[in-house]
C-alpha cells in the first residue's frame, strides 16, 4: 500500500513546497519505495482473481465508498490513490486494485 500512497502523498504536497525540495522529495519516496519492494515483493505472485471495477455511471465515486464503509484507514488511502491513476489514465485496473486491497484488509 504505502509503494503506492507515499509517492501520491508527495505529489499532492508539491505544489506547496519550495521548486527547491521537489527533485529531493520524489527521491526520496522512490528510495523508501524500492526498499519496501525489495524486502517484501514475492519471489513469485500468488495466483489471484483480480475484481472487476464497478460498471456504474461514477465508478471513482462508487471505489471511494466502499473504501469509507470498509472503515481502515490503508484501504482508504489507497483508494484515493487508486481513484487519482484512474483519473490520471483511465485505466479501470487501478480502481480493481483498491477492491483487491479491501478485500485482502480486514475492516476495523
Amino acid at each position: 500500500m504505502h509503494t503506492a500512497t507515499a509517492p501520491n502523498a508527495v505529489r499532492h504536497v508539491l505544489p506547496v513546497l519550495p521548486e527547491s525540495l521537489w527533485a529531493p522529495s520524489l527521491a526520496a519516496a522512490w528510495t523508501a519505495i524500492a526498499a519496501i519492494t525489495a524486502t517484501y515483493a514475492p519471489v513469485e505472485i500468488a495466483p489471484h482473481e483480480t475484481p472487476r471495477p464497478p460498471a456504474g455511471p461514477d465508478p471513482a465515486a462508487e471505489i471511494l465508498d466502499r473504501a469509507a464503509r470498509h472503515g481502515d484507514e490503508h484501504v482508504i488511502r489507497f483508494a484515493d490513490t487508486a481513484v487519482d491513476v484512474f483519473h490520471h489514465t483511465g485505466h479501470p485496473d487501478a480502481l480493481a486494485a483498491a477492491l483487491q486491497a479491501a478485500r485482502l484488509i480486514e475492516s476495523p
